[in-house]
């Protein structure tokens, strides 16, 4: 006699199966910070604040806008604190010759300056964050945490100013900046320094004649008439410290 064999259905347990232990997540790396300030002593103090910082590294530091560009590209940082008014070339400048070459380099100003024509120059620029030097260190402090965190930070003080250089008219001038090349920016640093064209042309590795035609070149796009008028344009956006002129 033959037994028929039925299938069986074997039920799932009621209560949950143990899980794999979850992988911690890993803890994010330390943000690679490089500082750009002309005071040795403000340059100092900020390099020890981010030495102690739990979520930052002292990646390297200088003291120009020249050295700027040139560590930047070099070191490659994650966030850049950068003064706006430095010897020579301004942290304007900086910005744009440094222009898309960094494009995951956080920019962290740290600067007395705040007037509206500045400011909207730095908006432009596309800055994530302002502190003001005439603010308690504490500010830069909470600042450099917020950026390292893929945040902003803007002071109410600073974003009335952001309003107040959207609803005026720009300066004269403000917008031809933009107009100029690298190089002609450049020349104008040069030239509002009292480089000769026969300097210029050494210090950029071109001839006179190249040089010349930049200078008139630059006359015309700016509408000025005289290197006076040439200086009062590149202090008025940042490019030079006027103190150190």
């Amino acid at each position: 006699m033959k037994t028929s064999l039925r299938k069986l259905r074997v039920s799932r347990p009621s209560f949950p199966l143990p899980k794999k232990p979850a992988t911690p997540p890993t803890p994010d790396a330390k943000k690679r910070v490089l500082v750009i300030e002309d005071q040795s002593a403000v340059c100092d103090l900020v390099a020890e604040m981010i030495h102690a910082h739990p979520r930052c590294d002292l990646a390297g530091k200088g003291s120009d806008g020249e050295s700027a560009v040139e560590l930047a590209l070099q070191l490659r940082p994650d966030i850049l604190v950068l003064d706006v008014i430095m010897p020579g070339v301004g942290g304007i400048e900086v910005l744009r010759r440094l222009g898309g070459s960094l494009p995951a380099m956080k920019v962290l100003i740290f600067s007395g300056k705040q007037e509206p024509h500045i400011v909207r120059a730095l908006m432009q620029a596309g800055i994530h964050g302002f502190v003001n030097k005439n603010g308690p260190l504490s500010e830069l402090r909470k600042a450099l945490e917020a950026v390292a965190l893929g945040n902003t930070w803007f002071n109410e003080d600073f974003s009335r100013t952001v309003r107040q250089a959207l609803a005026s008219p720009a300066h004269l001038g403000e917008g031809v900046i933009d107009q100029l090349t690298p190089r002609e920016r450049e020349i104008a640093v040069l030239i509002s320094q009292s480089h000769s064209s026969k300097e210029v042309a050494a210090r950029l590795n071109i001839s006179i004649k190249t040089a010349e035609n930049h200078r008139a070149n630059l006359m015309r796009k700016l509408g000025v008439r005289d290197v006076a008028g040439l200086v009062r344009f590149v202090v008025r956006q940042g490019l030079v410290d006027p103190a150190a002129e």
